[in-house]
């Protein structure tokens, strides 16, 4: 009896226990269930754009894909990742199945899936920039590879590229590995060196198509030098002056239109030796350029001032077996037209030399296309007329532009006088720079006097326009970026943290004053008097020492210092 009861509660024992644990495993699992982590938003790819197959049809027109690298594109490349201070930048073509790289900063990637790239959304919206601060916080993007893995894409902007027809194409941007924000002037920075690219492609298809046009124009020539016969019957009917000359140099057919211009008739011609009839000829250029055709058996093209009719003709000789056909044609109109192009073409250089540097615009004439620099060392110098916002509401129109006229151009003067390179004028304030396009080691002392002079300069026109100006003027100096920006109206003009910097000197400044960086101010203690300013709050740099320049120190002070 004792046995059985011991039996029995130990079945019930067990069976309790399975119970148990039965609950126990509900139990837990209701509470994983309540706690487990929510997965991230499956990615989103792109959807194609209407107009998918005409976008494709205008990015196969420029036939770039899968092409060697080009400077002009990883220049471009190169100057927005340093404008946007990112670690990548990309020139992005989307592709039917895949995005391609035809410039790059930052990564080794040439091309990755359509579907998984950034850029296939951007060019849904053409006309605007694609911005993502924080792509994990962005459901499109937080589960793609390209944000779980490397690279690790956390911070895009892409500058839509879109050809002259308005089809996207693709992207010119922007990628950090860390959430971030860019300013309104790199954005719109970006956006201007995206019209670049597609500039730099369309130049790109236009020099192709020049390329071919000189082709099939050098087989047309060769295929007219190989059958002397064909050229022959080919000029008979056309109204250009032609004759052929057989291997003695005797006249074998003259056609109407070189009977007038040699003053004989056909008949008079046949048969005679041309150096014997027009023995004037022997030592000119066409005696030279038809021996040297017949004896090398090329072709030759030259121009020649003909006197006795007093025209320009253009003159072509084709040698063969058979002897030398000669062409030629008036092309006195042709010449006065070229010498008023070229006059025009100076009065253009005129006017570029007035927006660009002349290094710039010598450069920009024989190397097409984009124009950047880095300078390691320059001064620039900004100054700024006071108050003459409110003193110009109390002159006439013709007035204010009469006094800045003659306030600027007296600065640009002492810009001449100094070497330096004016930038660009700004409403009633003027900036210059020491150091570029052409490097040269004294740029923060040519600065320096530039101030002092135009401090000086303010006070002999105010008792020549009899007014009261007042400049203000800040320099710094520093580190920039210089480059060509535009396709239509120029502008040579500069960026970076030190121009910031200048402008800062400025606006933060005294009038009548000279304000300098502590930077500018080291390269000049030697040499110039200065009065410390102290400490002060500049926006958005936070506080600054800076200086008064006053003025150069003596011969005496100077010696002092080198002692």
């Amino acid at each position: 009896m004792n046995k059985a009861w011991q039996i029995g509660l130990f079945v019930f024992v067990e069976k309790l226990a399975m119970q148990v644990q039965k609950f126990a495993a509900r139990r837990l699992a209701r509470i994983f269930r309540t706690k487990s982590v929510v997965a991230p938003p499956p990615m989103q790819s792109a959807p194609l754009p209407s107009n998918e197959a005409d976008r494709l049809k205008a990015l196969n027109r420029y036939n770039i894909l899968d092409t060697d690298a080009e400077a002009a594109f990883d220049d471009l490349t190169a100057l927005a990742s340093y404008i946007c201070g990112t670690p990548i930048a990309l020139v992005s073509l989307v592709d039917t199945n895949r995005q391609w790289f035809k410039s790059k900063v930052g990564l080794a990637a040439t091309e990755t899936p359509r579907e998984i790239a950034f850029c296939s959304h951007a060019i849904l919206n053409p006309n605007e920039l694609l911005v993502i601060p924080n792509a994990m916080e962005d459901d499109r993007f937080a589960s793609n590879p390209l944000v779980t893995s490397d690279p690790n894409i956390r911070f895009y902007a892409g500058a839509p590229l879109v050809t002259p027809e308005g089809f996207p194409i693709g992207t010119l941007c922007a990628i950090d590995t860390v959430p971030r924000h860019l300013t309104p002037e790199q954005l719109e920075a970006l956006r201007t060196l995206g019209r670049q690219v597609i500039s730099q492609m369309e130049l790109r298809i236009n020099y192709a198509k020049l390329k071919r046009a000189q082709l099939r124009h050098k087989q047309v020539e060769a295929k007219l030098r190989s059958n002397d016969e064909q050229i022959v019957n080919f000029l008979e009917g056309m109204s250009d002056a032609f004759f052929a000359l057989d291997p003695q140099w005797r006249f074998t057919y003259v056609n109407y239109k070189a009977s007038q211009f040699l003053q004989r008739e056909p008949e008079e011609l046949f048969g005679k030796n041309f150096w014997e009839e027009y023995p004037d000829l022997v030592n000119s250029v066409f005696y030279k350029e038809s021996h040297e055709a017949v004896s090398k058996q090329v072709g030759v093209t030259f121009d020649k001032y003909y006197h006795p009719l007093k025209v320009w003709l253009e003159v072509r000789a084709f040698p063969s077996h058979d002897g030398l056909s000669v062409f030629f044609h008036d092309i006195t109109k042709r010449k006065q037209m070229e010498s008023a192009l070229r006059k025009e073409q100076k009065k253009t250089e005129s006017l570029l030399l007035n927006i660009l540097p002349e290094a710039i615009a010598d450069r920009l004439k024989h190397e097409p296309g984009v124009i950047a620099d880095k300078f390691e060392q320059a001064t620039i110098l900004f100054a700024d007329l006071v108050n003459f916002t409110q003193i110009s509401t109390t002159m006439s129109a013709t007035k204010l532009v009469y006094l800045l006229n003659e306030i600027f151009s007296t600065f640009d003067q002492l810009t001449d006088k100094h070497g330096l390179e004016k930038i660009k004028t700004i409403g009633d304030a003027y900036m210059v720079v020491g150091g570029i396009p052409i490097e040269r080691p004294d740029h923060a002392e040519a600065i320096a006097e530039m101030a002092l002079d135009m401090l000086a300069a303010i006070q002999e026109l105010n008792v020549k326009l009899d007014s009261s100006f007042e400049i203000r003027i800040g320099i710094n100096s520093g580190p920039v970026v210089a480059g060509v920006i535009g396709t239509k109206k120029f502008i040579y003009d500069l960026w970076g943290n030190a121009v910031n910097t200048a402008s800062r000197m400025e606006s933060h400044g005294i009038p009548g004053s000279i304000q300098v960086s502590i930077y500018t101010y080291e390269l000049l203690r030697d040499k110039y008097e200065f009065e410390e300013r102290g400490l002060i709050e500049i926006k958005g740099k936070g506080e600054m020492r800076t200086y008064f320049l006053n003025g150069i120190k003596t011969a005496s002070e100077m010696e002092i210092v080198r002692e």
